[in-house]
Protein backbone atom coordinates (compact mmCIF):
# COMPACT_ATOMS: atom_id res chain seq x y z
CA UNK A 1 0.00 0.00 0.00
CA UNK A 2 1.41 3.51 -1.15
CA UNK A 3 0.43 6.99 0.94
CA UNK A 4 0.29 9.30 -1.32
CA UNK A 5 1.63 13.14 0.03
CA UNK A 6 -1.77 14.62 0.38
CA UNK A 7 -3.25 11.94 2.19
CA UNK A 8 -4.52 9.34 -0.02
CA UNK A 9 -3.88 5.94 -0.44
CA UNK A 10 -3.31 3.59 -3.41
CA UNK A 11 -4.07 -0.38 -2.85
CA UNK A 12 -5.66 -2.72 -4.71
CA UNK A 13 -9.68 -3.31 -5.55
CA UNK A 14 -11.49 -4.98 -2.40
CA UNK A 15 -15.39 -5.55 -2.12
CA UNK A 16 -16.12 -4.82 1.22
CA UNK A 17 -18.67 -1.45 1.77
CA UNK A 18 -17.43 1.16 3.91
CA UNK A 19 -19.66 2.40 6.72
CA UNK A 20 -18.60 5.76 5.62
CA UNK A 21 -19.62 7.53 2.08
CA UNK A 22 -17.53 6.37 -0.70
CA UNK A 23 -17.18 7.84 -4.76
CA UNK A 24 -16.98 5.29 -7.44
CA UNK A 25 -15.96 6.33 -10.85
CA UNK A 26 -17.02 3.52 -12.66
CA UNK A 27 -15.47 2.07 -15.44
CA UNK A 28 -18.16 2.68 -18.67
CA UNK A 29 -15.77 3.17 -21.12
CA UNK A 30 -16.80 5.87 -23.51
CA UNK A 31 -18.64 7.97 -20.99
CA UNK A 32 -19.44 8.90 -17.36
CA UNK A 33 -20.60 7.31 -14.25
CA UNK A 34 -20.18 8.33 -11.01
CA UNK A 35 -21.63 6.66 -7.68
CA UNK A 36 -22.35 8.31 -4.17
CA UNK A 37 -22.40 5.34 -1.58
CA UNK A 38 -23.22 4.58 1.73
CA UNK A 39 -24.05 0.86 2.52
CA UNK A 40 -26.84 -0.34 0.42
CA UNK A 41 -27.82 3.19 -0.26
CA UNK A 42 -26.31 5.29 -3.69
CA UNK A 43 -26.85 8.38 -5.67
CA UNK A 44 -25.95 8.11 -9.43
CA UNK A 45 -24.77 11.07 -11.28
CA UNK A 46 -24.78 10.10 -14.93
CA UNK A 47 -25.11 6.52 -16.38
CA UNK A 48 -22.59 6.52 -19.58
CA UNK A 49 -23.95 5.38 -22.58
CA UNK A 50 -26.88 2.55 -23.77
CA UNK A 51 -24.48 -0.41 -24.50
CA UNK A 52 -22.69 0.19 -20.63
CA UNK A 53 -26.38 -0.65 -18.96
CA UNK A 54 -25.90 -3.86 -18.38
CA UNK A 55 -22.54 -3.76 -16.71
CA UNK A 56 -23.90 -0.72 -14.75
CA UNK A 57 -26.74 -2.27 -12.77
CA UNK A 58 -24.49 -5.43 -12.81
CA UNK A 59 -21.53 -3.36 -11.25
CA UNK A 60 -24.25 -1.69 -9.11
CA UNK A 61 -25.53 -4.63 -7.64
CA UNK A 62 -21.53 -6.40 -7.00
CA UNK A 63 -20.93 -3.13 -4.56
CA UNK A 64 -24.22 -3.75 -2.54
CA UNK A 65 -26.05 -0.88 -4.49
CA UNK A 66 -30.09 -2.03 -3.36
CA UNK A 67 -31.52 1.67 -3.36
CA UNK A 68 -30.72 4.37 -5.74
CA UNK A 69 -32.24 7.43 -3.55
CA UNK A 70 -31.19 9.53 -6.65
CA UNK A 71 -30.33 9.83 -10.47
CA UNK A 72 -28.78 12.88 -11.37
CA UNK A 73 -28.08 13.67 -15.01
CA UNK A 74 -25.50 16.51 -16.19
CA UNK A 75 -26.98 16.54 -19.56
CA UNK A 76 -28.13 14.80 -21.76
CA UNK A 77 -25.33 13.48 -24.14
CA UNK A 78 -25.54 9.84 -24.90
CA UNK A 79 -22.40 9.03 -22.90
CA UNK A 80 -23.75 10.61 -19.63
CA UNK A 81 -27.29 10.15 -19.89
CA UNK A 82 -28.02 7.11 -22.10
CA UNK A 83 -28.55 4.38 -19.48
CA UNK A 84 -31.49 6.57 -17.95
CA UNK A 85 -34.31 3.82 -19.93
CA UNK A 86 -32.62 0.81 -18.27
CA UNK A 87 -31.94 2.66 -14.65
CA UNK A 88 -35.66 3.96 -14.95
CA UNK A 89 -36.49 -0.32 -15.29
CA UNK A 90 -34.08 -1.16 -12.97
CA UNK A 91 -35.46 1.70 -10.07
CA UNK A 92 -38.93 2.89 -10.85
CA UNK A 93 -39.13 5.39 -8.46
CA UNK A 94 -35.99 6.77 -7.75
CA UNK A 95 -35.87 10.80 -8.41
CA UNK A 96 -34.15 12.05 -11.87
CA UNK A 97 -32.85 15.44 -11.13
CA UNK A 98 -31.61 17.64 -14.57
CA UNK A 99 -31.43 20.96 -15.39
CA UNK A 100 -34.62 20.69 -18.39
CA UNK A 101 -31.75 22.64 -19.95
CA UNK A 102 -34.45 23.32 -23.66
CA UNK A 103 -32.91 21.72 -26.56
CA UNK A 104 -33.26 22.82 -30.45
CA UNK A 105 -35.30 21.56 -33.25
CA UNK A 106 -32.73 19.76 -34.61
CA UNK A 107 -30.58 18.15 -31.64
CA UNK A 108 -28.62 15.47 -32.30
CA UNK A 109 -28.25 12.43 -31.81
CA UNK A 110 -31.74 11.01 -31.62
CA UNK A 111 -31.41 9.57 -28.48
CA UNK A 112 -30.87 13.04 -26.88
CA UNK A 113 -34.37 14.06 -27.83
CA UNK A 114 -35.81 10.24 -26.68
CA UNK A 115 -34.24 11.02 -23.45
CA UNK A 116 -35.68 14.55 -23.17
CA UNK A 117 -39.08 13.44 -24.25
CA UNK A 118 -39.29 10.25 -21.59
CA UNK A 119 -38.05 13.03 -18.97
CA UNK A 120 -40.80 15.21 -19.36
CA UNK A 121 -43.41 12.29 -18.75
CA UNK A 122 -40.96 11.53 -15.81
CA UNK A 123 -43.14 11.29 -12.89
CA UNK A 124 -40.25 11.76 -10.91
CA UNK A 125 -38.62 14.33 -12.73
CA UNK A 126 -36.88 17.46 -10.80
CA UNK A 127 -35.18 20.50 -12.14
CA UNK A 128 -32.15 21.36 -10.89
CA UNK A 129 -30.43 25.05 -10.87
CA UNK A 130 -27.53 27.01 -9.74
CA UNK A 131 -27.89 27.89 -5.78
CA UNK A 132 -29.95 24.41 -5.10
CA UNK A 133 -28.31 22.14 -3.21
CA UNK A 134 -29.32 18.38 -2.02
CA UNK A 135 -28.40 17.01 1.53
CA UNK A 136 -27.99 13.32 1.70
CA UNK A 137 -26.11 10.82 4.33
CA UNK A 138 -24.51 13.74 5.46
CA UNK A 139 -23.10 14.84 2.57
CA UNK A 140 -23.71 18.46 1.09
CA UNK A 141 -24.48 18.81 -2.74
CA UNK A 142 -24.18 22.09 -3.82
CA UNK A 143 -25.25 23.50 -7.64
CA UNK A 144 -23.28 25.74 -8.64
CA UNK A 145 -24.35 25.62 -12.68
CA UNK A 146 -26.37 26.03 -14.80
CA UNK A 147 -27.95 29.56 -13.48
CA UNK A 148 -29.78 30.29 -16.91
CA UNK A 149 -29.87 29.10 -20.37
CA UNK A 150 -28.59 30.97 -23.24
CA UNK A 151 -27.43 28.78 -26.72
CA UNK A 152 -28.09 25.06 -27.50
CA UNK A 153 -24.29 23.53 -26.07
CA UNK A 154 -25.47 21.04 -24.25
CA UNK A 155 -21.76 20.53 -22.64
CA UNK A 156 -21.66 24.37 -21.75
CA UNK A 157 -24.98 23.87 -19.31
CA UNK A 158 -23.83 20.33 -17.68
CA UNK A 159 -24.68 20.60 -14.31
CA UNK A 160 -21.77 21.54 -12.06
CA UNK A 161 -21.94 20.05 -8.56
CA UNK A 162 -19.73 20.82 -5.34
CA UNK A 163 -19.93 17.80 -2.88
CA UNK A 164 -19.31 19.04 0.60
CA UNK A 165 -18.13 15.80 3.37
CA UNK A 166 -16.60 16.15 6.61
CA UNK A 167 -14.31 19.22 5.60
CA UNK A 168 -14.05 17.34 2.02
CA UNK A 169 -14.59 19.13 -1.25
CA UNK A 170 -15.06 17.28 -4.54
CA UNK A 171 -16.14 19.18 -7.72
CA UNK A 172 -17.77 17.34 -10.02
CA UNK A 173 -17.79 19.29 -13.90
CA UNK A 174 -19.76 16.61 -15.75
CA UNK A 175 -19.19 18.49 -19.62
CA UNK A 176 -18.53 22.03 -18.51
CA UNK A 177 -16.05 23.56 -20.88
CA UNK A 178 -12.91 26.62 -20.17
CA UNK A 179 -16.48 28.77 -20.64
CA UNK A 180 -18.14 27.72 -17.70
CA UNK A 181 -14.71 27.53 -15.29
CA UNK A 182 -14.12 31.57 -16.14
CA UNK A 183 -18.01 32.02 -15.24
CA UNK A 184 -17.36 30.21 -12.24
CA UNK A 185 -14.06 32.29 -11.22
CA UNK A 186 -15.92 35.76 -11.72
CA UNK A 187 -18.71 34.68 -9.65
CA UNK A 188 -16.28 33.74 -7.33
CA UNK A 189 -18.10 30.33 -6.53
CA UNK A 190 -15.21 27.95 -6.58
CA UNK A 191 -13.49 27.53 -3.10
CA UNK A 192 -9.81 28.21 -3.20
CA UNK A 193 -8.85 24.27 -2.65
CA UNK A 194 -10.40 21.18 -3.37
CA UNK A 195 -9.72 17.55 -2.55
CA UNK A 196 -10.55 16.20 -5.49
CA UNK A 197 -11.91 16.86 -8.87
CA UNK A 198 -13.82 15.37 -11.47
CA UNK A 199 -12.46 16.94 -14.42
CA UNK A 200 -14.63 18.22 -17.14
CA UNK A 201 -15.68 16.74 -20.21
CA UNK A 202 -12.90 13.43 -19.79
CA UNK A 203 -10.12 16.17 -20.01
CA UNK A 204 -10.50 17.30 -23.13
CA UNK A 205 -8.39 20.42 -24.07
CA UNK A 206 -11.77 22.70 -24.27
CA UNK A 207 -12.04 22.24 -20.11
CA UNK A 208 -9.40 22.15 -17.03
CA UNK A 209 -8.30 25.51 -17.62
CA UNK A 210 -5.11 27.36 -16.44
CA UNK A 211 -7.12 29.75 -14.39
CA UNK A 212 -9.30 26.95 -13.07
CA UNK A 213 -6.47 24.60 -12.07
CA UNK A 214 -4.73 27.56 -10.56
CA UNK A 215 -8.02 28.29 -8.23
CA UNK A 216 -8.30 24.99 -7.20
CA UNK A 217 -5.34 23.24 -6.67
CA UNK A 218 -7.17 19.69 -6.52
CA UNK A 219 -5.02 16.95 -4.68
CA UNK A 220 -6.86 14.44 -6.76
CA UNK A 221 -7.83 14.82 -10.35
CA UNK A 222 -10.19 11.45 -11.52
CA UNK A 223 -11.14 11.53 -15.16
CA UNK A 224 -13.23 8.90 -16.93
CA UNK A 225 -12.47 8.25 -20.60
CA UNK A 226 -12.01 5.04 -22.64
CA UNK A 227 -8.65 3.68 -24.11
CA UNK A 228 -7.72 4.63 -27.57
CA UNK A 229 -11.07 6.78 -27.84
CA UNK A 230 -10.94 8.70 -31.25
CA UNK A 231 -10.81 12.13 -29.55
CA UNK A 232 -7.62 12.14 -28.27
CA UNK A 233 -8.92 12.62 -24.86
CA UNK A 234 -7.12 13.39 -22.16
CA UNK A 235 -5.79 16.18 -23.53
CA UNK A 236 -1.52 16.20 -22.53
CA UNK A 237 -1.87 19.80 -21.77
CA UNK A 238 -4.22 19.24 -19.21
CA UNK A 239 -2.58 15.96 -17.77
CA UNK A 240 0.80 18.38 -17.27
CA UNK A 241 -1.50 21.92 -16.12
CA UNK A 242 -2.59 19.00 -13.41
CA UNK A 243 0.40 17.73 -12.52
CA UNK A 244 2.26 20.42 -12.15
CA UNK A 245 -0.42 22.01 -9.87
CA UNK A 246 0.60 19.02 -7.48
CA UNK A 247 -2.80 16.97 -8.51
CA UNK A 248 -2.58 13.03 -8.59
CA UNK A 249 -4.53 11.84 -11.53
CA UNK A 250 -6.02 8.47 -11.83
CA UNK A 251 -7.87 7.54 -15.08
CA UNK A 252 -10.08 4.73 -16.33
CA UNK A 253 -9.19 4.15 -19.45
CA UNK A 254 -5.53 2.60 -17.10
CA UNK A 255 -6.63 2.38 -13.27
CA UNK A 256 -10.05 1.07 -14.27
CA UNK A 257 -13.10 1.47 -11.73
CA UNK A 258 -11.80 4.24 -9.20
CA UNK A 259 -13.33 4.31 -5.60
CA UNK A 260 -12.64 6.62 -2.63
CA UNK A 261 -13.57 5.92 0.78
CA UNK A 262 -13.99 9.68 1.56
CA UNK A 263 -13.19 9.10 4.94
CA UNK A 264 -11.36 5.64 6.03
CA UNK A 265 -9.52 7.44 9.27
CA UNK A 266 -8.23 10.47 10.32
CA UNK A 267 -5.01 12.26 10.65
CA UNK A 268 -4.90 15.43 12.73
CA UNK A 269 -8.30 15.77 12.81
CA UNK A 270 -8.69 15.39 9.04
CA UNK A 271 -10.14 12.88 7.27
CA UNK A 272 -7.98 10.58 4.71
CA UNK A 273 -9.51 9.60 1.51
CA UNK A 274 -8.62 6.06 0.54
CA UNK A 275 -8.54 5.82 -2.87
CA UNK A 276 -9.03 2.18 -4.57
CA UNK A 277 -7.97 0.77 -8.00
CA UNK A 278 -9.09 -1.80 -10.48
CA UNK A 279 -5.86 -2.18 -11.99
Amino acid sequence: MKTLFFCLSLCVMAAPVAAEPRLVMLDVGEGQALLLQQGARGVLIDTGHPGMSRRLLARLGALGVKRLDYLILTHLHPDHAGGYFRLREAFPRTPVLYSGHPLPADVRPDLVRWVNDALAQDAHRRLLRAGEDISWQGMHIEVLWPEAFSGDNLNRHSLVLLLHYAGLKLLIMGDADAVVEQALLEQNKLPADIDVLVAGHHGAADATSAAFVDRLHPRLALISVNAGNIRGYPGEEVLQRLEKAGARVLRTDRHGELRLDLCSRKRDGRCVIRVETER
